[in-house]
């Protein structure tokens, strides 16, 4: 007999973190890694391992936890290529075969410098092209920032871009370094030094500092490579501080520096601003296409697509069906010969996979919606009808399913790392969705997750937790983070509502935010309680809020309302406290659809929204002394929501008399992913909320 594993905080954090699962060419094995953190041992083990796709054995490739990344070396079924790293800042590409992976390891490529986001591309039988991202130096060559001996630590700057997420930009820039790679006498090697790709130009490629993935902003092809760059200068105008460009750099020889420079590809003119991400070659390389954001619009999210040659991409979706997306993808790739896309789409709580054939009048089709997509490869190298899918849910950390995209067949299991959330007597019987009427009549869904022992016929205390953005969603995922299973595990009912604002409900949901910071989805808020009243297992007089980012916003805004009254006491996690200093201190300024275009204080539009909105005005901030006992969390490197706005909450609702903590970590930033400062975190906000409502169905009940 099997039994589960108490899920506590040290269980959730201590368990093995997994990767999603990445298939060789003829779909035998999963290429995978394996990081678990020992709090006895106070370190984490990380494993390179494959997995037996058909019998579900796994095998250990490597434990050295220097690997930073591993890929399958194309052309060869049973070969992976990794980065390591070594001492002094230096990196090896290392090699080796599944089959034997001791006595086949070997280092291809040496650098001097630290480097990342490796990718291969098989230009022959014996040749693959290879890619990674590093520093470029004043002499331009690979750099080495480790090895550096500095004096001071002054920094002087003369771009807006001082910091990105939780990181001072660095004076060296980001570059890609591209070269290949021969096979000889059953060894890869080296052909020749890294070339920097972007050598005489002002560019910079995206995906170092943030926490997208570098290797998400670049491809390689047989004649060149397609990336994601930004170029900023000291006059770089307002709308431009975090635009990102699409180029596409041809390369005649990958063992040869570069002959021509980039060029961009253009789009519409009037979507010259803007974010792009998810850069793909077609599998020919002859089409390329990315994911754009606006600048006005957080989420006019489009793909586009273009020829290599012609240099202009077109937006597909209005190329294809004729019209916009109703919920637009937030990633893709490209399927079969290059003639489909499959699409990561945020749908009603859940990220799921569609299929788009790209012919005129084509329109997507849904083929899995379980849970939520993490990433998806076709199992057989060039035959796009079956998937094997990586997912997770609020109960299982890690599922891999094999798909029909035909939609036939129901997914197949091939692993789930918590045994479908039995290891830690999670079940989905413990997450329930609701839909209610919230403010301008609009219907709003909202996930329930209960107690693994809930019993209905008692009362229990209710967290309400609004998600960040404000344009995002909750989704049916695991999170190590704010994992609100492990929130119901300690007796209470949690509360997740999609507010206005949120992803996966149509555009014209989502846009309900525009102007209405706090107006639309607060009275979504509002309505939600009313609708609590009515649940006979909801212990009305034990509520608490909670919120991290645009969540933290909105526990700052219901302080200043009687909505405050609800709760016995609050989490307060990275939020907002002055929306009129946000838009020029956070590293990502604010959406120009959600306050005005400039979003900037002395824009008259946008002052008389932020004013409007601004949970400090002193109005509101009078109001604070009604607000229940709280809890501040901030980090001290975070850029996104500064510092300085929990500080001065926390002291706000100290100088009312109102009871209150305040808990910081030096070393983390927006979200707080040290194993050991999540523990923390999870203990104080845990041990808080059990202080102020206690924990499990009520005594009278």
């Amino acid at each position: 007999m099997r039994l589960s594993e108490k899920f506590t905080p040290e269980a959730m954090l201590g368990s093995p973190r997994r990767s999603p699962a990445v298939p060789n060419q003829d779909g035998t094995l999963a290429l995978y890694t394996l990081s678990t953190y020992s709090f006895a041992e106070g370190k984490q083990r990380k494993e390179l391992k494959v997995l037996e796709i058909q019998t579900g054995r796994s095998e250990v490739l490597s434990s050295d936890d220097d690997i930073l990344e591993a890929v399958w070396v194309p052309g060869r079924n049973r070969e992976v290529a990794y980065l390591q790293k070594k001492d002094q800042g230096n990196t090896e590409l290392v090699v080796i075969d599944t089959d034997k992976p001791d006595e086949t390891r070997h280092v291809a490529v040496k650098f001097n410098a630290p480097v990342l986001s490796l990718k291969l591309k098989s230009l022959d039988v014996d040749t693959v092209a290879f890619a990674v991202a590093g520093l470029v130096g004043p002499d331009g060559e690979l750099y080495n920032d480790k090895i550096q001996k500095k004096k001071g630590t002054a920094r002087v700057f003369d771009t807006p871009r001082v910091w990105v997420w939780d990181t001072i930009t660095k004076d060296q820039k980001y570059t890609l370094w591209y070269s290949q790679i021969t096979r000889r006498d059953d060894r890869w090697q080296a052909s020749g030094d890294v070339n920097n790709l972007l050598q005489h130009t002002s560019l910079e490629v995206v995906g170092v500092y943030d926490v997208d993935d570098l290797r998400n902003n670049y491809d390689l092809s047989s004649t060149g490579i397609l990336f994601n760059a930004t170029s900023l200068s000291p006059s770089t105008e307002f709308r431009q501080w975090t635009s990102t460009h699409v180029y596409f750099a041809p390369i005649d020889s990958f063992a040869e520096a570069v002959s021509t420079y980039p060029t961009k590809f253009s789009i519409d003119d009037d979507l010259l601003a803007g974010r792009c991400s998810n850069v793909r070659f077609s599998p020919d390389g002859s089409l390329a296409a990315f994911i754009y954001t606006s600048y006005e619009n957080d989420f006019d999210i489009r793909i586009f697509m273009g020829n290599v040659n012609a240099l202009a991409a077109v937006d597909v979706f209005r190329f294809i069906t004729g019209r916009e997306p109703r919920l637009p993808p937030i990633s893709f790739e490209f399927g079969g010969d290059g003639d489909a896309m499959l699409l990561t789409t945020p749908a009603y709580g859940h990220y799921t996979l569609q299929t788009l054939t790209l012919s005129p009048g084509a329109t997507p089709k849904t083929i899995f919606n379980h849970g939520s997509v993490t990433a998806y490869h076709p199992l057989v190298k060039g035959k796009w009808d079956k998937l094997l899918v990586s997912s997770t849910s609020f109960v299982d950390s890690s599922l891999w399913q094999l798909v029909d995209t035909k939609g036939d067949d129901e997914p197949v299991t091939v692993s789930s790392l918590t045994r479908g959330g039995a290891r830690f007597g999670l079940t989905q019987s413990m997450v329930s969705e609701i839909w209610y009427e919230g403010a301008d009549d609009e219907c709003i869904h909202a996930f329930i997750i209960r107690p693994s022992d809930f019993d209905p016929q008692k009362r229990y205390p209710w967290v309400l937790i609004p998600h960040g953005g404000p344009v995002s969603a909750w989704s049916d995922s695991w999170s190590t983070r704010w994992n609100v299973a492990l929130w119901a595990e300690q007796g209470y009912v949690i509360v997740c509502p999609d507010i206005a604002g949120s992803l996966g409900y149509g555009l014209r949901f989502t846009a309900r935010i525009n102007g209405q910071w706090g107006g639309a989805p607060y009275g979504d808020l509002v309505n939600l309680v009313q609708y609590l009243e009515y649940l006979p297992y909801v212990d009305m007089t034990r509520g608490v809020l909670a919120g991290a980012s645009y969540g933290g916003y909105m526990v700052s805004w219901i302080f200043g309302t009687d909505l405050a009254k609800k709760f016995r006491c609050a989490i307060w996690h990275d939020g907002i406290l002055h929306l009129d200093s946000l838009a020029l201190a956070s590293d990502m300024p604010l959406a120009p659809s959600e306050l005005a275009d400039p979003p900037l204080p002395w824009n008259p539009a946008a002052a008389e929204l932020i004013d409007m909105w601004n949970p400090g005005r002193p109005d509101r901030l009078a109001r604070w002394k009604d607000a229940p006992p709280t809890l501040f969390i901030h980090g001290q490197r975070d850029w996104r929501c500064p510092l300085t706005d929990g500080l001065a909450a926390y002291r706000a609702l100290k100088a009312h008399g109102v009871a209150c903590r305040f808990l910081t970590f030096e070393d983390e930033g927006h979200w707080v992913l040290g194993h050991e400062n999540a523990l923390v975190w999870n203990q104080e906000v845990f041990a808080f909320i059990e202080k102020y409502v206690g924990k499990g169905p009520s005594p009278d009940s």
